[in-house]
């Protein structure tokens, strides 16, 4: 209630709210994602579903997750493609940071906290990936974290245990010239069967999500019959296209205007 009072009030011109950290529109989707069991037993359960979905997988031949993968493709190493940040890396401390400061994100905050490499792991990633590879399954890193960011990165994974990947198993935005992930899957498809696709965003499973809201419900429906099955989605309220759709993608807007621009667009 917090924050739509603000909106009003900035709605009619008033400049006299006074703005604090405990109505930063993030507050409550950080919190629900450091905190609530609820959050914790949703990625548990979307992991084990992923573990016994890669069994299937590996017993049929024809199982592919990706769009772009075509022609015959039976006899390649399997492969599982699981994008970073809130799938495999928890990067709720960095929004945390940034709620604190009562700030917005940007590539130098978030290079400076990789740097730091604080992130935990998710709950389930790790032991689903264990079991992919104990399964003889290659696991394959996808992100748009850019390539400057690929030592941090590496540095992150090694903390945790995680299997560090050779140079064309960790694919971010910039690796081999590519910065669309549908390209990465599209290469990544020549060199093995991808099994199972995970994320958090749906440019993780599809491409042309970078569009407006009821497109990317309409995209979403599309692929119904994967969801749960091929493709694997772990929530996500903190951020993603979901957000940055409902204010046209435009990330130069004043904050102002992005919020009221969501706030538009709740319904009623």
């Amino acid at each position: 209630m917090a924050l739509i009072a603000v909106l009003l009030m900035l709605q009619i011109g008033c400049s006299s709210e006074q703005i604090t950290p405990d109505n930063h529109e993030g507050l409550n989707a950080t919190l629900w994602t450091q905190t609530a069991a609820e959050y914790a037993a949703n990625t548990l359960q979307a992991y084990r579903v992923a573990a016994s979905n890669l069994d299937r997988a590996l017993a049929d031949p024809q199982w592919s997750a990706a769009l772009e993968q075509t022609g015959d493709y039976s006899s390649l190493p399997p492969a599982v493609m699981l994008d970073l940040d809130q799938t495999v890396l928890d990067t709720s401390t960095y929004n945390a940071r940034i709620i604190r400061k009562f700030g917005q994100h940007s590539r130098e905050q978030f290079a400076q906290w990789c740097r730091q490499s604080t992130a935990t792991a998710i709950p389930g990633a790790k032991e689903f990936i264990d079991y992919a590879i104990a399964q003889g399954v290659a696991v394959i890193y996808i992100s748009a974290r850019r390539e400057t960011l690929r030592d941090c990165t590496a540095v992150s994974l090694r903390a945790l245990g995680l299997p560090l990947p050779e140079p064309g198993q960790l694919l971010l935005s910039g690796t081999f010239g590519v910065t669309d992930k549908g390209q990465h899957r599209t290469r990544t498809a020549t060199h093995y069967r991808i099994l199972l696709l995970l994320g958090d965003n749906l440019d993780d499973f599809v491409s042309g999500s970078h569009s407006d809201p009821a497109t990317r419900q309409a995209l979403m429906r599309r692929h119904a019959g994967r969801w749960g099955r091929q493709w694997i989605i772990l929530p996500n309220p903190m951020y993603g296209s979901w957000e940055s759709s409902l204010y046209d993608y435009d990330y130069k807007l004043p904050r102002n205007e992005k919020l009221l621009r969501k706030l538009q667009s709740l319904q009623q």
